[in-house]
């Protein structure tokens, strides 16, 4: 074949017409799936593979493929007395006859010689001594592993329309043979004897023809591992020359940390004051703090967010708190302001539903540098005339989007900011495992341990869910009924979807006690006051939307029915759940469901079996993939085409670690052996040093 003189001398960026038997048709084929250049095939990597290495006769189960490797023993044979016309051969297969079966493949008569050899691929019938072929090819002098498609473990691909895998093996074999020699190893060869890695050319030839099951899984690691490095290694970068800037010290005198401790009602748990020094160690630091607490629902992050803003007003400047609603925003605000009473510093609120003097006024003082702290809800991240922003804390940082979060940084990227979850997103535990954030662990108070139960039931049991309501309510105890939707007027009622149409059924079914209803569309004022009634006792059952999820604290709540449980997240399960039993009482979580996929039944499986946030968060993680790592989305895989996060989460800690110190390596920035690592991450500026 007559190369193109146009091709690129990179052989894998040539275009996969250069490589025999790909025209312009299959070239689109292949296209469809993404694949363009050589390069593009060999990391077109197999989903799967079979094992179809050659195996005594003994060996081989009846219904499934089998490799073989025969000789034609007599004259094939035409049937044509069934429905579909076959062809069948005698063959000699280790000194066994056995009958090779083809059907609507007439052409195989002119293919088959007597004495000839040949390697099959078909399903094993037992009972008739036959192999029904689905794959034929003449046996060569290279033995089993010259093969691409038998005799061997065999690698099977994603495929598009007629794009055949045997094509694809065969197109691969070809583009390795066509690269290999000139593949250059990013990773130096003493890094890759230091972990016991293969090199790529053989990783790359193994990873898609395996010679055995150890190989293969060695081939693979060394792909993960790269894949893990090549990920790592721009956000470690990032990491240090975020690292690099100066951010305001927060500094505390110990007489001010007394005063901060002083004035909580409570004396905080031995796990809160360790996370608290881990804080006041780094806000004290001229390096910006971008820090994670994962606390289980009742572990008590809200001491760790009031230590960073008392430490930020106290040190004359502001502080803000961003709040996912206005609920939560305004628990805040009132738990602040009793914290903080006796300092001179004033706390803010600022949500949808203040008023236009109010703003006015918050932010002529914020204008003039005046400190404080500013809670509120994405009022907070629009035009507030920040002047002295020295903190920022993103509560129940899961509900809100990246975009969002980012924009806490817009008037400042070296202020300290902390980040706040009881069950986080995938793409949350994803980056707190791997990524650029560090991170502290808060484990629950131990009067918030009651025992939840949760009980799983279809919507048509929801009689028992009635009985137990009327039983808890009537010792004292308070209930929330939670549904997906609010309801719109005038809408029809679709299977107890709607918190409207569950509000009027709940009245009757339990008339003589208080029922009350919450969801977005009411005013401020509304939900104030149902709240208000419900933690006071006046109203008993809350029938509501998610809107209770975060930020209310009910201790006599020990009861949770959550309609339509398929409808949510692992994150909104347990976060409701966890309204119920804080006050250490035993409590119930009844989740109803209807019919289910079986994603969500792993889920709602989940959910029933596991209290605890951070392994669900793992299970979620699972399920789901953990988003964009780098991007926008908060779901679906980033784009690896071998790593997984389970499985792999070793590799991805060794590159976390491996990529944090070459960033900051002399050699790595100068040797020419780590120039195809180096490749993409930004020069360094002016002033920015190795070590």
């Amino acid at each position: 074949m007559e190369k193109d003189p146009r091709a690129s001398q990179d052989p894998l960026a040539r275009p996969v017409t250069f490589l025999p038997g790909v025209g312009p048709r299959r070239a689109r084929a292949l296209e469809s799936l993404g694949i363009r250049s050589i390069g593009d095939l060999l990391y077109h990597y197999p989903f799967r593979y079979e094992d179809l290495r050659l195996r005594r006769p003994g060996e081989w189960e009846d219904g499934r493929r089998v490799a073989v490797e025969g000789t034609v023993a007599g004259k094939p044979r035409v049937s044509r007395g069934g429905r579909v016309p076959a062809v069948a051969v005698p063959m000699d297969v280790q000194g066994i006859r056995i009958h090779a079966v083809w059907f609507r493949q007439a052409y195989v008569l002119e293919r088959l010689t007597r004495y000839q050899r040949w390697r099959l691929v078909g399903r094993w019938q037992a009972a008739r001594r036959s192999l029904v072929v689905e794959h034929m090819e003449p046996v060569s002098e290279g033995g089993p592993h010259h093969s691409a498609h038998a005799g061997r473990i065999v690698p099977v691909y994603q495929t598009s329309g007629d794009l055949h895998a045997k094509w694809l093996r065969t197109w691969i074999a070809s583009a390795l043979k066509e690269a290999e020699p000139h593949l250059v190893d990013p990773l130096p060869w003493r890094w890759r004897a230091k972990l016991g890695l293969m090199d790529k050319a053989e990783a790359l030839r193994e990873i898609h023809f395996p010679r055995d099951w150890e190989r293969l899984g060695r081939a693979r690691e060394r792909l993960v591992y790269e894949e893990c490095l090549r990920f790592q290694l721009p956000l470690q970068y990032a990491r240090w020359r975020q690292k690099s800037r100066r951010a305001p010290a927060l500094r505390l005198t110990r007489r001010e940390w007394e005063a901060f401790l002083a004035a909580l009602p409570f004396s905080p748990t031995e796990g809160q004051r360790r996370v608290l020094r881990e804080v006041a160690e780094e806000i004290a630091g001229h390096a910006p703090m971008r820090r994670l607490i994962l606390g289980d629902v009742g572990s008590g992050k809200t001491v760790i967010a009031a230590a960073v803003l008392f430490a930020a007003a106290m040190s004359g400047g502001q502080g803000v708190l961003l709040a996912p609603t206005e609920i939560l925003a305004e628990q805040h605000a009132r738990i602040l302001s009793r914290w903080f009473a006796g300092f001179s510093f004033p706390v803010w609120l600022l949500t949808g539903g203040t008023g236009r003097a109010e703003r006015t006024r918050y932010f002529a003082d914020i204008s003039a540098g005046r400190p404080g702290i500013l809670v509120g809800t994405h009022a907070v991240l629009g035009d507030v005339p920040y002047s002295a922003l020295r903190a920022a804390v993103c509560d129940e940082q899961q509900r809100f989007g990246v975009v969002q979060r980012m924009a806490l940084l817009r008037p400042n990227e070296s202020i300290h900011l902390l980040s706040m979850s009881a069950t986080p997103i995938p793409r949350t535990l994803a980056m707190a495992l791997f990524g650029d954030v560090d991170v502290s662990f808060l484990p629950a108070r131990a009067e918030t341990l009651g025992r939840r139960v949760t009980r799983w039931l279809p919507l048509d049991r929801e009689e028992e869910v009635v009985l137990e309501l009327r039983r808890r309510l009537s010792r004292g105890e308070r209930a929330y009924v939670v549904a997906p939707a609010i309801g719109r007027p005038g809408e029809q009622p679709e299977s107890k979807k709607d918190v409207l149409s569950l509000f009027d059924w709940f009245r009757e079914q339990l008339a003589g006690f208080a029922v009350g209803l919450l969801h977005g569309r009411m005013s401020s004022g509304e939900k104030e006051r149902v709240m208000r009634a419900f933690a006071e006792g006046a109203v008993q059952a809350l029938v509501a939307t998610t809107v209770v999820e975060v930020g209310v604290d009910v201790p006599e709540a020990t009861m949770m029915v959550i309609y339509h449980a398929e409808r949510f997240g692992l994150s909104q399960l347990h976060q409701l759940r966890g309204r119920i039993g804080r006050s250490g009482q035993d409590a119930v979580c009844f989740v109803l469901t209807g019919p289910l996929t079986d994603i969500a039944r792993q889920r709602i499986e989940a959910f029933q079996a596991v209290n605890d946030g951070y392994l669900l968060a793992k299970k979620d993680l699972e399920l789901r993939g953990p988003g964009e790592w780098a991007g926008l989305a908060q779901s679906g895989w980033p784009d690896f085409a071998l790593f997984d996060p389970i499985r792999d989460e070793i590799w991805m800690r060794r590159a976390k670690h491996h990529a944090h110190h070459l960033v900051q390596s002399r050699e790595f920035w100068l040797l020419p052996e780590f120039a195809s690592l180096r490749a993409g991450l930004a020069p360094l500026a002016v002033g920015e040093g190795v070590h």
